[in-house]
C-alpha cells in the first residue's frame, strides 16, 4: 500500500486515476475506527437525503381503471414489504473524491488550478460531518479498500457495488419506478438508483460503497468491515484540539505505524495541507545526523 504526500493529495489526475478517498468523521469516530481497524456501514435512514431515509409505503402509489379492494391492498402490501426490504437489507459507506480535472474552458470561472476541487478540502463536508472542522477526515487508497469490502461480503446472500454516485434533477425514472408496485427493490435494473442524488448535493462527489445482505433481519444491525491495509492517511481539521492530538497518533499507531498525519489550514480560502509525518521523520533525520 502506498501512503500519500502532499505533493499526491494536491496533484490534478484524471478521473479514471483516482487513488484516494476520502471520509469525513468526528474525533470520536475517528478514535473508534482505528482502534477496531473497522469501518461501520451505515442505513438509509440514517442518511441525510430524504429520498434515501424517507419511508415512501405507498404514498406515490397510482392504479388506472377500477381496481378492486383486494387488488389494491396486495399491491400496497407489496410495496410496503419493498421498503422494508430495503430498510433492512442496505447497507453504505460514504466517501469524497477529487473532482473530475479537465482542461479549463476559457471564461471559466472555477480554479481547477488551487486545491478546492480535492475530496479531502469541502469545507462543508469539514462543517457537517467532521464536527465542524474539529473532526478528522481520513483518507484511504481506493483499490485495497474496495478488496477488503468485496472480500468482507464474499457470499450468496450479499451483493456489493462499489460506484461514484450521478447528481441529477431529473428524477422522472425515480419516480417511475416508486410509483410502480413491485415486490423489491434490490433487483438489478433498480441498484442505480441508490447511485442517484440531486445535484444540491453534487459538490460531495460521493463514492459510494453499498451492501445488500438479504440476510439481515433488523435495521439497526451492526456492520462493518476491516480497513487495516487500507486506511493511509489522518487529517485533522483547522480546529482540531491540540489536546486531543497525542490519542489521536496513538491510535494510529495501533491501526498501523506507517498511516500519515496531515493537518489542514485554509490561506484566504484556499486549502493546504502540513504533513506532520514527514517533518516529524526530517527532524529524526537531523538530530541522527545524517
Amino acid at each position: 500500500m502506498r501512503y500519500p504526500s502532499e505533493i499526491e493529495l494536491v496533484r490534478h489526475i484524471p478521473m479514471d486515476d483516482l487513488q484516494y478517498v476520502f471520509h469525513y468523521t468526528t474525533y470520536s469516530s475517528a478514535l473508534g475506527i482505528l482502534l477496531s481497524q473497522q469501518m461501520r456501514l451505515g442505513s438509509l435512514i440514517n442518511m441525510n437525503d430524504p429520498l434515501e431515509f424517507q419511508d415512501h409505503h405507498g404514498e406515490g402509489l397510482v392504479f388506472h381503471g377500477n381496481p378492486s379492494n383486494e387488488f389494491l391492498a396486495s399491491k400496497i402490501q407489496n410495496f410496503e414489504n419493498a421498503v422494508t426490504e430495503k430498510e433492512k437489507t442496505v447497507r453504505l459507506a460514504s466517501f469524497s473524491v477529487d473532482a473530475p480535472f479537465f482542461n479549463q474552458p476559457n471564461g471559466c470561472q472555477e480554479n481547477f488550478f488551487n486545491n478546492l476541487s480535492k475530496g479531502w478540502a469541502r469545507s462543508r463536508m469539514w462543517a457537517q460531518y467532521a464536527d465542524n472542522h474539529k473532526g478528522v477526515c481520513l483518507i484511504f487508497e481506493k483499490d485495497n479498500l474496495e478488496k477488503a469490502f468485496r472480500s468482507a461480503f464474499n457470499s450468496e446472500s450479499c451483493k456489493v457495488f462499489c460506484k461514484k454516485v450521478n447528481y441529477t434533477n431529473d428524477l422522472t425514472a425515480l419516480k417511475d419506478t416508486l410509483s410502480k408496485s413491485c415486490e423489491s427493490f434490490l433487483t438489478l435494473d433498480k441498484i442505480e438508483f441508490f447511485f442517484q442524488k440531486c445535484e444540491d448535493f453534487r459538490d460531495e462527489q460521493e463514492f459510494r460503497l453499498l451492501l445488500i445482505n438479504k440476510a439481515l433481519k433488523d435495521v439497526k444491525e451492526v456492520v462493518s468491515f476491516p480497513i487495516k491495509g487500507s486506511l493511509c492517511g489522518v487529517i485533522m481539521g483547522t480546529r482540531f484540539p491540540k489536546e486531543n492530538e497525542a490519542t489521536l497518533k496513538k491510535a494510529m499507531e495501533c491501526c498501523d505505524s506507517e498511516i500519515r498525519l496531515f493537518s489542514i489550514w485554509w490561506d484566504y480560502g484556499e486549502p493546504q495541507l502540513y504533513d506532520f509525518t514527514r517533518r516529524k521523520e526530517e527532524v529524526e533525520k537531523i538530530l541522527d545526523g545524517d
